[in-house]
């Protein structure tokens, strides 16, 4: 009988003496993760033993996050908040059944109550729990996806090299899309290109003085991105004038603005400036050059994504911001008095706001729109378009201040509702991909440089490599692994190293290490049938320690992704799998042919595949064993 309903559940429960779950328990979910199923069954318990309210006893219990403190961990103060926790632990201890037909008596760690899972019971109770989940497994699946929300990753500026914090941003941002997606929201994935703006505006003079039609036809990624460098260098003097213009302003007293005005009156600050007016009012000229250069991009980026498995909804910009609804923002900035004129920029102190300090930009000295002010306008614009209940940000840190301005400038003008609403998830800017790179890269380029790398495994594992790199297409799908779960093991408040030399591991938990076990459990698993209904002796079989420890840590699935949910880092998944590839070595013999392949350890492997499949998908992470076998007799094309 299937467990997927609470019929098919309680079949099972009742099989194994086990008590019904309390269905008062409103924040329980024991239909898709097994732990919270324990939870309620040890809060009835703890509530008749120390008579409480069952939903109190439920909040108490936690997931240690490591089998060897426990399944279940009660936090003991929290149980009967105002009685004493030695005399109330003591109490638990002296009283908690010790034959109970779930739990093992418990033991007290300080404040803690530490709960273990009956070994005997824990195969009867997860293998047919996962396996009939099968691919659901951790997820919650949902028709309807009425929670909506709009994740903005990627964002790469058009004149420039895409960064590590670029490439950051597409990982974690992918991630936290398909994260989202598992647990049943509908997800909108929005790439907000940098197309707009100054910089563009000086690749068109750059362009003007250094660009060549055959150069663009031939490579047009990068000629252009060879011109911006060309056009950056000539600028770099202009800019270092007016900053110390600005520097000098301030020792002495003076404005800032009026110091600077003479100097970006002139040269290439002059030819700039200009050209960002005429794109801003529809110069065909320099609209047609602009459309040129974001479609050559667009099309580059396309296919580096979609080698990483990601694809877009929406392929945005800063161009595609309505001039109608900007002109509604700044509107509603003045009649509201946020906003005011400052040396013929207008501008918000953000102290009038209640942030700490700084002055926000909405329009500079040139008349022209500013980042923030396409931003303010962008979640105006996506909030109708989208109706969404969430929308994340996945950018660097060095755009926190940036963020803050945008939220708190909504709040003033009243929407706060919609302010709620937005989330900046940031990581650390700093990344070392650019000096590894050298200027001028694609992002192909990552890709080129990982590969490379990647031809090296067989020195570190020959036998292990051997199953992993049997064709080109499979030494690509590995490279992506590799990278994919390098960049999401980094903790966000890390710096990015982008070392291609460390993705050449088969260290617990890289990309390498989940592709070797994960096709080591399929080879296992060929020609057998697995089966969660087994004979009470291979259910007993699995009451070994190791094969036990296994199916704890298969377990704990659903609660690491709910956990992930609440953190978006990660790390937590990818730690959480290199626990699962540790303790399958641990229950794995070396040598494949004195492994015996009974009905209960192929319930265990299918179990451990599922939840490993499931895990890596949800990384990202295309199983090389999953690929469609290639033909030996495939023609070749002449």
């Amino acid at each position: 009988m299937s467990t997927l309903d609470h019929a098919g559940l309680l079949h099972l429960l009742e099989s194994l003496s086990i008590s019904a779950p309390e269905p008062e328990v409103v924040e329980a979910t024991p239909l898709s993760n097994p732990l919270d199923l324990c939870r309620i069954t040890l809060a009835k318990l703890l509530s008749g033993l120390v008579d409480c309210d069952v939903q109190i006893a439920y909040r108490s219990i936690q997931w240690p996050n490591n089998i060897f403190n426990g399944d279940l961990s009660v936090t003991v103060p929290k149980l009967c908040p105002g009685r004493k926790p030695t005399e109330l632990s003591s109490q638990l201890v002296d009283k908690f059944p010790k034959d109970h037909a779930l739990f093992d008596p418990p033991f007290l760690d300080g404040v803690h109550l530490r709960v273990f899972l009956k070994l005997e019971v824990v195969s009867r109770l997860l293998l047919p729990y996962i396996m009939d989940r099968g691919s659901t497994y951790g997820s919650k699946t949902s028709d309807d996806r009425s929670k909506k929300v709009v994740v903005e990753f990627s964002s790469p500026n058009i004149t420039s090299e895409f960064q590590g914090k670029h490439l950051r941003s597409t990982i974690i941002g992918a991630f936290i899309g398909r994260l989202y997606e598992s647990l049943g929201w509908g997800v909108t994935r929005v790439n907000y290109l940098g197309d707009w703006g100054k910089p563009i505006a000086l690749l068109k003079v750059g362009w003007d003085k250094f660009g060549s039609e055959e150069a663009f036809e031939k490579d047009p990624i990068g000629h252009l991105l060879d011109v911006y460098h060309q056009i950056e260098e000539q600028f770099h003097p202009e800019q270092a004038a007016s900053k110390k213009a600005r520097d000098d302003a301030t020792k002495e007293g003076k404005d800032e603005g009026e110091a600077q005005v003479e100097i970006e009156s002139q040269g290439i600050f002059a030819e700039r400036n200009d050209a960002f007016r005429k794109l801003e009012a529809g110069d065909d000229s320099i609209v047609s050059f602009w459309g040129r250069v974001r479609k050559a991009n667009i099309d580059n980026y396309v296919n580096f994504y979609e080698t990483l498995g990601i694809n877009y909804d929406e392929y945005s910009g800063e161009s595609k911001v309505s001039q109608d609804v900007m002109t509604e923002v700044e509107q509603l900035l003045k009649e509201k008095n946020i906003s005011e004129e400052s040396g013929g920029a207008w501008i918000v102190h953000m102290q009038k706001l209640g942030a700490k300090a700084g002055t926000a930009i909405i329009r500079d000295r040139s008349g022209s729109s500013t980042y923030l002010l396409r931003d303010l306008a962008a979640a105006l614009e996506r909030s109708r378009k989208y109706a969404f209940d969430k929308m994340i940000y996945v950018v660097a840190s060095d755009n926190s201040v940036h963020f803050s301005q945008l939220f708190k400038i909504l709040e003033a003008l009243d929407m706060k509702e919609l302010a709620s609403k937005l989330q900046h998830v940031r990581f650390s800017e700093v990344s070392k991909m650019g000096n590894v790179l050298g200027k001028g890269y694609k992002p192909q380029a990552i890709l080129d440089a990982g590969e490379a790398s990647m031809k090296s495994l067989p020195d570190v594992d020959e036998y292990r490599a051997a199953s992993l790199l049997s064709s080109g297409r499979a030494t690509k799908t590995l490279t992506v692994s590799a990278l994919l779960v390098q960049e999401l093991s980094t903790r966000a408040t890390s710096a990015h190293a982008f070392d291609t030399g460390t993705i050449v591991s088969f260290k617990p938990g890289s990309g390498p290490d989940l592709q070797s076990c994960y096709t080591r459990v399929c080879a296992l698993l060929a020609g057998q049938k697995p089966s969660s209904q087994l004979a009470d002796e291979q259910f007993e079989s699995l009451a070994d320690e190791d094969q036990a420890n296994l199916l704890r840590i298969l377990a704990q699935y659903p609660e690491v992704v709910n956990a992930t949910f609440q953190s978006l880092e990660p790390s937590s998944l990818v730690t959480f799998l290199a626990a699962i590839t540790e303790q399958l070595s641990d229950c794995l013999e070396d040598e494949e042919e004195k492994i015996d392949i009974s009905p209960g350890f192929v319930a265990l492997l299918e179990s451990t595949r599922i939840v490993l499949q499931n895990g890596m998908k949800l990384l990202g992470v295309v199983a090389i064993s999953d690929l469609p076998q290639e033909r030996a007799d495939t023609p070749v094309a002449g």
